[in-house]
């Protein structure tokens, strides 16, 4: 169970529901709640994934990661097509994919079912290194959304450019989520 948060912006405000993104009826209720709330919907971002124990399978990309690496390739080729479909059919929809790359929430140390598990240290240095908190990473990725007026487009918080600086400088900007993560930030 999820809490889903959706924003208003014309006036600010916020609804906040509870919702199990596996059962239909819970995103029904979301769908039907934004429509009351809005009477209209602008964008809609669908940001779901899976997580696992840090356990092997067979020539896995990254320990841990074979669930939701393979759910997220899945999501970007059914984005693709459907954009496609969009263009070909003429509809006045933007189809779009967000790559907020690395946040830094409680999902990073937990499966399915909330079963806590132990990173890896050079992980969590990666993670250290390359991770920012979902409040900063949105701030970004909305101000692109809504600036967007191309369907397919992606839009990346976390470029190589990016990731290249930031290894650079890593060894002056120490950073430690994870000690935050405990502190409950």
């Amino acid at each position: 169970m999820k809490t889903v948060v959706i924003t208003g912006s014309a006036k600010g405000s916020v609804l906040a529901l509870k919702c199990d993104i596996t059962v239909e009826s819970d995103l029904q209720n979301v769908l039907d709640k934004a429509v009351e709330t809005y009477k209209n919907i602008d964008i809609w971002i669908n940001n779901a994934g899976v997580n696992q124990p840090m356990c092997p399978i067979n020539d896995a990309m990254m320990l841990g990661l074979s669930v939701y690496g393979t759910s997220k390739r899945g999501l970007t080729y059914f984005l693709d097509a459907l954009a496609k479909e969009v263009e070909e059919k003429k509809l006045p929809i933007q189809i779009g994919k967000l790559s907020p790359g690395i946040m830094i929430t409680e999902f990073i140390t937990h499966a399915m079912g909330n079963e806590a598990f132990e990173l890896p240290e050079k992980t969590k240095k990666v993670y250290n290194i390359l991770g920012d908190y979902p409040d900063v990473i949105a701030e970004f990725l909305v101000s692109k959304m809504i600036t967007n007026k191309k369907n397919c487009v992606r839009i990346n918080w976390l470029t190589n450019a990016k990731a290249s600086f930031r290894f650079m400088t890593c060894a002056f900007n120490k950073r430690d989520f994870f000690k935050m993560l405990d502190e409950g930030k």
